[in-house]
């Protein structure tokens, strides 16, 4: 709770609002009945900058309590769980395999895994200005970007005994 005087933050000041705006509702119909992104849905319902009102509109609390709202009724009216498809999907899985059918199989599988929030569509996108660093700045970037992925990396099998960073092969093959 804020105390007086103090500043409130954009998602405070929006959870202040009783009611949706029409924007609002238009942006949750997106997301609960077009099966749109978060992104998409905040993009067709006329929102300037798409990724970034999605994710505020999520963490509005009338938002949320709207949205939960709506969720109950779909599952009141359609009779839709989560657990159900999931048991569905899998149902489905089982027989598409053992039909033969292994791209509907695997499909229905990637649909169960999002459904239990086990697969997530990420998309990572780093924008880097090479054009106005220096090579120093562009080398030590590489190595950046190298050790955070071998930090991510499962080594399988041993094949050397230490790694070379991206300035020792540079020199090497300018030699």
């Amino acid at each position: 709770m804020p105390k007086v005087g103090e500043e409130l933050s954009r998602e405070q000041r929006l959870a202040g609002q009783k009611r949706l705006t029409d924007q609002q509702q238009v942006f949750l119909d997106n997301l609960m009945h077009k099966d749109m992104t978060q992104t998409s849905a905040a993009r067709a319902a006329g929102y300037a900058n798409p990724g970034v009102h999605a994710v505020r509109l999520l963490r509005n609390p009338v938002v949320q309590e709207r949205y939960q709202e709506m969720r109950e009724e779909a599952r009141s009216r359609f009779g839709v769980t989560v657990e159900k498809s999931v048991r569905d999907l899998l149902k489905i899985r089982n027989e598409a395999w053992e039909s033969g059918k292994f791209g509907e199989a695997i499909r229905a599988e990637e649909l169960r895994l999002k459904a239990t929030g086990l697969l997530v569509n990420k998309a990572h996108v780093l924008h880097e200005q090479a054009d106005s660093m220096t090579r120093e700045q562009i080398l030590e970037k590489l190595e950046e970007f190298q050790s955070l992925a071998q930090k991510r990396m499962k080594v399988a099998a041993k094949t050397h005994n230490e790694p070379q960073t991206i300035e020792h092969d540079n020199v090497k093959a300018q030699k």
